[in-house]
């Protein structure tokens, strides 16, 4: 099973986020977008992990939720990594508790590690991914339209200000990737309250 920890966003948030991915696809940059319905707030990316591994992962989020309030948030700027003139990951940042949930993240990753997840070498960004860059032909690194439009766009919505919002529900989620785009399935939720 394809596994994922995220925080699930109030639809006011999904929209926002929707509309600067729509505005974003005008520049022409060969990106495949997230759909809005599939956007998240990622805490850690587990990939394969065995069935009987479910109920442990569970049962650690659980741990990692208590005594934790749902995070005042708010959408807030907008770029790619590693730069906007070398984009590969199109993103919408935040703004609000991001020490709380930067916090949240350290918890589930600790707490998966004495599970056997190896940790995450990147520290944690807390941002919305709005689409990846595709690559050319084969894998060749080549990309299939330029990106110096994305660039400007990006630029002229770096100080972008989106709605503020509550984010109070995090899920253990099941990913499975189609040619369609990835299919995600809810496996436990665990609430910030």
């Amino acid at each position: 099973m394809r596994l994922f920890i995220a925080l699930e966003l109030p639809p006011e948030a999904v929209q926002a986020a929707g509309q600067i991915a729509k505005e974003l696809k005008a520049s022409g940059a060969d990106v495949k977008w997230v759909k809005p319905e599939a956007m998240h707030l990622t805490l850690k990316f587990l990939g394969e992990t065995p069935e009987d591994q479910v109920a442990g992962v569970s049962e650690a989020l659980g741990e990692a939720c208590q005594g934790r309030g749902s995070l005042a948030l708010a959408l807030k700027g907008c770029g790619a990594f590693p730069s906007p003139q070398k984009p590969q990951v199109v993103w919408l940042g935040l703004d609000g508790q991001t020490s709380a949930l930067t916090d949240l993240a350290r918890e589930v990753e600790e707490r998966l590690e004495l599970l056997g997840f190896p940790p995450e070498r990147r520290s944690f960004k807390a941002h919305l991914t709005l689409g990846r860059l595709r690559r050319g032909p084969r894998g060749g690194g080549k990309r299939n339209a330029p990106t110096a439009p994305l660039a400007r766009a990006l630029a002229a919505r770096a100080d972008y200000q989106g709605p503020d919002f509550r984010a109070g529900k995090m899920v253990l989620m099941q990913s499975t990737l189609t040619p369609a785009g990835p299919i995600y399935k809810p496996l436990a939720e665990f609430e910030l309250a």
